[in-house]
């Protein structure tokens, strides 16, 4: 949809695999499938919601513009309300948001919130959910890998985040592109916090803990730079960029030259040249 609006002149053919696509999410969104990870099996993964609703929602918009056809636009518009609703059943009573009730604490939520934010208020960068979900994240994060308690001891900001708890796959390590995914939202948060989007009252608390200092644009882009930071630190091999960080020694390990980690750092780039510009 995007590349068709770019360049309407494949709009037509774009609409047709398009409706396909959307087709089977509008009548499929209810089975169950694999996690982000291709580990384990849930009808219920946030991650898969909430980027589902999304889909939907400029499906419903494009099948109008560029396929004519109300009858789809319909039916997308429909589920995408419905899975609105059920997005309400990942929040817990302290606003975290869990991937699904198999795997509760998961870097896929941040993930999410990245890509699958429409701006119309649904889990907000500065909404209480999302703040407690990055801190929470983040404090699990920090006493699991020993690079983050040696940071802390060292009095080095940042943080390196994971997958999820428990996570041991190939030592269960800090994830690059996941870094860089914590960093991304820090800097959507300053960029919200500079147009003049205020938190509420309880995310502000939980930001300023985060934070360990006043909540303004110019701290949240701070905390984003030390993520990355402490990131860059363990990028030796000419920031050439493997799977993981192992958690121990700070040694690249796992798949090499991860193209989703180089994706997810441009995004962060991008991201932070955004936060700044707001400013």
């Amino acid at each position: 949809m995007a590349y068709a609006k770019a360049k309407p002149s494949v709009a037509q053919k774009a609409w047709g695999i398009v409706k396909t696509d959307l087709d089977w999410v509008a009548a499929n969104y209810t089975s169950a499938g694999c996690d982000l990870w291709e580990e384990v099996n849930s009808n219920d993964f946030f991650w898969n919601r909430y980027t589902m609703r999304k889909a939907l929602i400029q499906g419903a918009e494009f099948a109008k513009s560029v396929g004519g056809d109300d009858s789809r636009a319909a039916t997308y518009g429909a589920v995408a309300k419905t899975i609105t609703k059920l997005l309400d059943g990942h929040v817990q009573a302290d606003g975290f948001v869990i991937e699904s009730q198999n795997r509760q604490k998961d870097s896929a939520v941040i993930e999410a919130f990245n890509v699958g934010d429409l701006g119309d208020g649904v889990f907000a960068p500065l909404s209480k959910e999302v703040v407690a979900t990055l801190s929470g994240l983040s404090r699990l994060f920090c006493r699991t890998y020993k690079l983050n308690q040696d940071a802390t001891a060292a009095g080095v900001p940042g943080v390196l985040f994971g997958r999820y708890e428990g996570d041991g796959y190939d030592g269960g390590n800090p994830w690059v592109l996941l870094t860089a995914s914590a960093a991304t939202l820090l800097y959507r948060q300053a960029e919200a916090a500079a147009k003049g989007e205020a938190p509420n009252p309880a995310a502000i608390t939980e930001l300023s803990k985060l934070l360990g200092r006043e909540v303004n644009p110019q701290n949240l882009l701070g905390a984003g730079d030390a993520i990355l930071a402490l990131m860059k630190k363990y990028l030796t091999n000419g920031m050439h960029m493997n799977e993981q960080i192992d958690r121990n020694t700070g040694n690249l390990t796992s798949a090499k030259d991860l193209t989703w980690n180089y994706s997810n750092v441009l995004k962060a780039m991008n991201a932070r040249r955004a936060a700044e510009k707001a400013m």
